[in-house]
């Protein structure tokens, strides 16, 4: 942009003065040469600004950056956190694994009074520190009660198979003597 010389400001303010006092139309009027300001300055900036906005418009992708380290708060405390669950769920697990150990042995011994019959006060207390005290003679105790159910099984097989037959027999018979009176 040009600097215009303030005293030549003034000689023209005087000359366009004394035209007014003349009053002469005729006068040619008298153009100051003022230098235009360099507008490519404006259309380089207005460019910029258009493209910051271009920029400003689209999404910001922000990256986001986890460290796992101890020292900070939220990872410790988160630490803690799933430690006392993990313990918490172990706890559970053992307490569920103790009662189904206990209903499993409850079972056997309901099922080793059944095979044994008439037994006496004595010989329950006798089973119950059988289960208390000796692992082994639970191993035995199963052994004979899923012995004592697969005969149990076997018997019950046989007596369906002869009440089959038997049926059959009957039937037979029947036919039989339909056949002797015809």
């Amino acid at each position: 942009m040009g600097n215009i010389d303030i005293s030549e400001v003034y000689t023209l303010f005087e000359e366009i003065k004394e035209l007014i006092k003349k009053g002469s139309n005729k006068a040619p009027v008298i153009q100051p040469k003022i230098e235009l300001p360099d507008l490519s300055v404006i259309n380089d900036l207005t460019d910029k600004l258009n493209e910051v906005i271009e920029e400003s418009r689209k999404p910001v992708i922000k990256e986001h950056h986890y460290i796992f380290s101890i020292a900070s708060k939220k990872v410790l405390t988160a630490m803690i956190i799933i430690s006392a669950a993990f313990l918490f769920s172990l706890f559970g697990i053992y307490s569920q694994w103790k009662e189904k150990t206990i209903y499993k042995n409850n079972d056997l011994k309901y099922h080793y009074i059944k095979i044994v019959g008439n037994i006496t006060a004595n010989d329950i207390s006798r089973l119950e520190n059988l289960f208390e005290n000796n692992r082994d003679s639970i191993k035995i105790i199963r052994k004979q009660v899923n012995q004592y159910e697969e005969a149990l099984r076997e018997d019950a097989k046989r007596l369906e198979k002869a009440r089959l037959k038997e049926l059959e027999a009957e039937r037979l018979r029947r036919e039989a003597e339909e056949l002797k009176q015809r």
